[in-house]
């Protein structure tokens, strides 16, 4: 192959190469992402009081996500106003010290309307099903009611997942999508980066890691930009491959051996340590160590109760047949649930108060100022300690009440 014929290929390539990078620079333009919004109902409206439509004193005003009923005379559509601000002053913190300071907010107050109450609902459902309160309330459910087995190795592949998802987010540093003219949503978010979107990642393994650990042991008969949705869907079909094939072994690994928690909860502590340095505060690092904390609490209170004899193991091998819940079930799951939800409450409230007062004393600070709650060396411990404490109410402390009043599920007892 002569000269000239490899520098076309090599002219050709890069050419190619400009071509597919100019098209990925493309979908990061906000106004797709306005667009998007739009489409669904969610329209802005000028911040100029004299050409905004103004609502009366009976029409609703969400402020921060509260909903009230709209006058029927003030517009027949429903519309609702949101008006959410960013704060005027953000905090940042950077990850290697405490050093807090105080900088210009990341986006402009943006008054709209929601024109679809449906969809308004629906995409907010959805996302909530990626935060604290979904798993606080989707893994105790499992967990006390279905099947602890399958719990441990969605346990497993979740802390995995979001943590290399939150953690890429500060080493990409690729921003959210603008504002205006995309509508901040979520303010407490804006400050957070956006690729890859933890939300596509987790919505996809949880679900398919779901399936894949079931299979084998029953008789069976999605604000972000496109690009982040993408990368988190292409992240998690390469995270599922090298993490399933592993699972089994880790969790039994983690169950049987009597070492294992000297090695998880120094691994927490090391990854909580390495997490990348971010350049502003966000609540990645937080949320983060909250995951980490409930996986690693959920794990250690399995492996206590394989330790002490608890768990036994199944009569039988797999696959089990499915057992339709019948009255009396239903009734005993909605009382573990109860239960079960008021212990846990009980373990954040005593567990963040305890931690972060001692955490004050030990460093010599102030606990009624806001700052420290942000610097890393009070929020990371912080919140590990607390939601390892919930994670352990959920599979050890709350199944001890439980044995205690007869209401519990004693199949928990075999789910190795």
């Amino acid at each position: 192959m002569s000269a000239k014929d490899m520098d076309t290929k090599l002219t050709d390539s890069k050419t190619l190469s400009t071509i597919i990078w100019s098209y990925i620079l493309s979908l990061k333009d906000p106004n797709l992402v306005s667009k998007f919004q739009n489409y669904f109902g969610v329209r802005v409206v000028s911040n100029d009081n004299s050409n905004s439509r103004q609502l009366t004193a009976n029409s609703t005003n969400l402020l921060n996500g509260s909903t009230t009923d709209l006058s029927d005379t003030e517009d027949k559509t429903c519309t609702q106003r949101h008006r959410r601000e960013l704060s005027s002053s953000s905090v940042y913190s950077t990850s290697a010290t405490d050093n807090t300071s105080e900088d210009e907010s990341y986006g402009k107050s943006m008054s709209y309307v929601i024109d679809n109450k449906f969809w308004y609902y629906l995409f907010s459902f959805g996302a909530s099903l990626g935060y604290e309160t979904f798993y606080a309330s989707f893994f105790p459910i499992w967990f006390w009611n279905i099947d602890s087995a399958v719990g441990r190795r969605l346990v497993l592949v979740w802390v995995i997942v979001m943590y290399i998802g939150q953690a890429l987010k500060d080493v990409v540093k690729w921003p959210r999508p603008q504002s205006p003219p995309v509508v901040v949503l979520e303010p407490e978010y804006a400050v957070e980066y956006g690729m890859p979107s933890t939300h596509a990642m987790v919505g996809s393994a949880l679900p398919f890691c779901l399936i894949i650990f079931t299979l084998n042991r029953y008789e069976v008969d999605v604000k972000h930009d496109r690009n982040d949705i993408i990368a988190g869907l292409l992240l998690t079909a390469l995270l599922m491959i090298i993490i399933i094939p592993l699972v089994d072994a880790i969790d039994q690994f983690h169950l049987t051996s009597p070492y294992s928690p000297f090695i998880t909860i120094p691994l927490i502590v090391f990854l909580a340590t390495i997490y990348p340095k971010s350049d502003r505060w966000s609540p990645a690092r937080g949320d983060t160590c909250i995951i980490m904390g409930a996986g690693s609490g959920i794990l250690l209170g399995s492996w206590l109760n394989f330790q002490l004899g608890i768990y036994k193991g199944p009569a039988l091998p797999p696959p089990f047949p499915i057992l339709w819940p019948g009255y009396g079930v239903i009734g005993l799951s909605v009382l573990r649930l109860s239960i079960g939800i008021l212990c846990i409450v009980a373990a954040r409230a005593i567990g963040k108060v305890l931690v972060f007062s001692l955490l004050c004393y030990i460093r010599n600070l102030d606990p009624r100022d806001p700052k420290n709650k942000i610097r890393v060396s009070v929020e990371v411990p912080c919140k590990v300690i607390t939601y390892m404490a919930m994670g352990l109410t959920i599979t050890y402390l709350s199944p001890v009440v439980f044995r205690f009043l007869n209401i519990e599920r004693v199949t928990m007892f075999t789910e190795i």
